[in-house]
């Protein structure tokens, strides 16, 4: 709270700069204790939030360019950062096949999403003023979301914040052991499934080669279709079934015969 209330603007602008750069800085708590401390007259609500707005714009704007001229590297390279990487991508892709560019309208309320949204929103053409004004709009809508619960229950606010720096380091401690829990299950999973996959993983050249030889094999496309385009290549025969369609799809495979997925 001493650090807001020294260097109010300066904290709100880098704290919402580093989230929307992909640093796992949460904003959210900084914007409702400023938010509370503006209801008190020590900083100013408007400035607050230009200040967070313009950082997230700042942000977004940085990962629309990156998307928009290293294409599906930048994805691939952020969803690599989230501990289920699989799982980044699908839903990343499913908001975007949903609702498009309008998906940036409520991309900060989502985790990931939160920083994929401006790269895809580069990736898949769209032109820079459609990109910001809903950005702009996403960014307004996230910011006043938590400025104006803090501008109006500045009490409840600092009661809360009082408890918590009484409770101290106790509190800090059994949060960040917790996170810390969390985080290594999560990573134990993924390698577990990593590890899984790979033993199950066959190489382009062992594919090739047993379908050269009239092998019975069934091939399946599982990419989302915002990834299915002619530069990313089709091998001649596979099915295309979209990872969410699986279940609907059972009848074509055939459980006696191989089955080889691919995704690119």
């Amino acid at each position: 709270m001493e650090l807001l209330d020294k260097y109010g603007y300066s904290l709100v602008f880098i704290v919402a700069l580093l989230e929307q750069l992909g640093l796992p800085i949460p904003v959210a708590p900084v914007l409702l204790l400023a938010g509370a401390i503006a209801a008190g007259g020590k900083l100013s609500f408007t400035a607050l939030a230009v200040f967070a707005v313009l950082a997230a714009l700042i942000g977004d704007i940085v990962w629309y360019f990156l998307g928009k001229k290293k294409g599906r590297s930048v994805l691939r390279v952020l969803c690599h950062m989230s501990l289920s990487p699989d799982s980044c991508v699908k839903k990343t892709e499913e908001s975007f096949l949903k609702y498009g560019m309008n998906s940036l309208l409520f991309a900060k309320f989502v985790p990931g999403l939160n920083t994929i949204a401006p790269p895809m929103s580069g990736l898949v053409g769209k032109g820079f003023l459609s990109f910001f004004w809903r950005d702009f709009l996403g960014a307004s809508i996230y910011v006043l979301a938590f400025l104006l619960p803090g501008y109006f229950f500045e009490k409840e606010v600092f009661q809360i914040t009082g408890l918590f720096e009484q409770l101290g380091r106790t509190f800090f401690w059994f949060l960040a052991g917790g996170l810390a829990l969390y985080v290594l299950s999560k990573y134990i999973k993924l390698k577990l499934l990593q590890r899984l996959l790979y033993k199950e993983r066959i190489t382009v050249e062992d594919l090739q080669e047993r379908m050269k030889t009239g092998e019975d094999l069934i091939i399946v496309d599982i990419r989302q279709n915002l990834r299915f385009d002619p530069d990313t290549g089709f091998i001649p025969g596979a099915i295309r079934i979209p990872p969410g369609e699986i279940d609907s799809h059972l009848h074509r495979l055939d459980k006696d015969r191989w089955i080889v997925m691919y995704c690119t």
